[in-house]
């Protein structure tokens, strides 16, 4: 027979162990997320950034601030500033292109200004015949317009050199060691188309002739070649009917030998980045001023012209053939 404490003692524990096992269950079940309070949102000072700099813009070309630059050589001193700012008012008055007339000492500055243009900034130059051959070599620009001078049937667009030798010789070959006269080293006339001549068949203009004297003009030229001081010389196409053909007591001593191309005077060469509706307009512009009874004097002083004309093939591709003959490197020109 058990004793009641045994029995008292057996269901206490009975009783905490399913006590224990009620709180165990309980601890194992999923329970809910704790809901926390939703932190109220505080506004804060978000610094400002730094603007980024304007990016520059391109201003059009012919503006007041982006003139087009009209570079050119002038064939003589113009007598005031006047010359120049009277056809840039005329210029912009009729094609409203603001331009710049940059006047410069030689056809290798024109030439170095031209190539140097950017789309932004392009430019126009009037420069020599050899200068356009140099400009065109180095893909600077296109041929415009041609100054030309006299009149009717007269009217040439470049300067023709006539070789003159004393009688007796009868081929260019026949200057290998002969006297050669001319006026300066410089001198297109006289010295720089005749050597190209001489170069288109061969021959070394500086090392050919014996001897190579200078004299002050044409008329000094076909004289010391009359009275044999020289055995070659060229002077001007245009004066050897007065100087030569017309004379009869030089003509039996002095005879011509051959004629070069003509070599443009001045040639309006353009940058391919100029619109063609402006370009059109400015090369039409520079034709009415040639023949502007107010202005044609300021362009003659800049250019010495009778008229201006377009440069078309049939005026350009005698002189470009020819030079092609030379095989000089004409893109070492102004650099």
């Amino acid at each position: 027979m058990s004793h009641p404490k045994q029995t008292f003692l057996a269901g206490l524990a009975r009783i905490l162990l399913l006590g224990f096992l009620t709180i165990l269950v309980a601890a194992c079940r999923p329970q809910a997320a704790a809901i926390l309070p939703t932190p109220i949102p505080t506004l804060t000072s978000v610094p400002r950034s730094t603007p980024l700099p304007a990016l520059p813009t391109s201003v059009p070309i012919g503006k007041a601030d982006n003139p087009l630059r009209l570079i050119v050589h002038p064939s003589a001193k113009p007598d005031s500033d006047k010359t120049v700012t009277d056809l840039e008012t005329a210029i912009e008055k009729k094609t409203t292109w603001v331009v710049k007339i940059e006047l410069v000492d030689s056809d290798a500055a024109a030439l170095s200004a031209l190539c140097a243009s950017t789309s932004d900034q392009p430019a126009v130059a009037w420069v020599s015949g050899l200068a356009y051959i140099a400009a065109n070599a180095k893909k600077c620009g296109q041929p415009q317009l041609l100054v030309s001078k006299g009149t009717g049937k007269n009217a040439v667009t470049g300067e023709i050199a006539t070789i003159i030798v004393r009688r007796g010789i009868s081929a260019l070959s026949d200057i290998k060691g002969r006297i050669f006269c001319r006026i300066s080293n410089t001198d297109l006339i006289s010295w720089v188309i005749p050597s190209l001549m001489m170069e288109a068949v061969g021959i070394d203009p500086e090392n050919a002739p014996k001897t190579i004297r200078e004299y002050d003009d044409p008329a000094a030229l076909v004289k010391a070649v009359s009275t044999s001081e020289c055995d070659v010389a060229a002077i001007p196409d245009t004066s050897v009917d007065e100087l030569i053909t017309n004379d009869k007591a030089v003509s039996a001593k002095v005879s011509s030998l051959t004629s070069s191309v003509a070599f443009p005077y001045a040639v309006l060469v353009a940058s391919s980045d100029i619109p063609l509706g402006a370009l059109t307009a400015l090369n039409d512009e520079w034709v009415s001023l040639s023949k502007d009874r107010a202005l044609k004097t300021n362009v003659s002083q800049l250019l010495g012209q009778t008229t201006l004309i377009p440069a078309k093939a049939e005026n350009l591709q005698p002189f470009v053939d020819f030079i092609a003959t030379t095989k000089h490197d004409f893109t070492q020109l102004g650099t």
